[in-house]
């Protein structure tokens, strides 16, 4: 059934890329960020968020949401599976925040839409995308920073700052320069709160409680 889908997926990513906004947010500006991520165990998707001071460096609060799955994982279309349980998990974020990070691809991603450009533009938020693999373009050189291009663009980078590298790209209303820019001010490593959100969705799936939940 997924695969007869797949031309309206198609259709549906055409679309939100053409409503992407590539330039907004300064880096400066993000205090907040609200960082989404996902686990699944079978049919059942453990959503949640994390709020986090960047300046103050810590957690202000975390949200969970378990909701049904109707689409399995097809590589190019994340969005699909994951998109409907963290928009439901998002609408009842009751705190203001600058900026989502997105554990997955933004315009790095074959039809310039991953599951953080869909985010951004259905929120209307500025997005990062902060994937922990590549899936489509070529990394050049072997610096701390790399630059990924995809069809002869640079659409985001590898960041290897002395831990297991990782890919940003923009999500929306937010330009590639201070998306990185954002990651620089916080020295190039992962960012906390991603860590944060990550271990989240695991103690959520296994039934546990978070530890020092504000």
């Amino acid at each position: 059934m997924s695969g007869d889908l797949l031309p309206f997926l198609r259709l549906t990513q055409a679309r939100l890329a053409e409503s992407f906004r590539g330039e907004g947010i300064r880096a400066e500006g993000i205090r907040r960020t609200l960082a989404l991520d996902a686990a699944y165990s079978a049919d059942t998707a453990y959503a949640c968020a994390v709020l986090y001071d960047v300046d103050g460096g810590r957690v202000l609060g975390r949200w969970r949401r378990s909701s049904a799955v109707f689409f399995p994982y097809v590589p190019g279309y994340l969005y699909a599976r994951e998109a409907p349980p963290l928009l439901r998990l998002v609408a009842g974020v009751d705190e203001g925040y600058d900026a989502l990070l997105v554990d997955a691809h933004g315009r790095l991603h074959p039809r310039r839409a991953g599951l953080a450009t869909v985010l951004g533009v259905l929120l209307g938020k500025p997005t990062i995308g902060l994937a922990k693999s590549l899936l489509v373009g070529s990394v050049r050189g072997e610096g701390e920073v790399s630059p990924v291009t995809l069809k002869g663009e640079v659409t985001g980078y590898r960041v290897r700052a002395g831990g297991p590298a990782y890919y940003v790209s923009q999500g929306n209303m937010i330009s590639l320069a201070e998306a990185l820019e954002f990651l620089k001010r916080r020295g190039l490593g992962y960012p906390e709160e991603m860590r944060a959100v990550d271990g989240e969705t695991k103690a959520f799936k296994a039934g546990r409680r978070s530890a020092g939940r504000p």
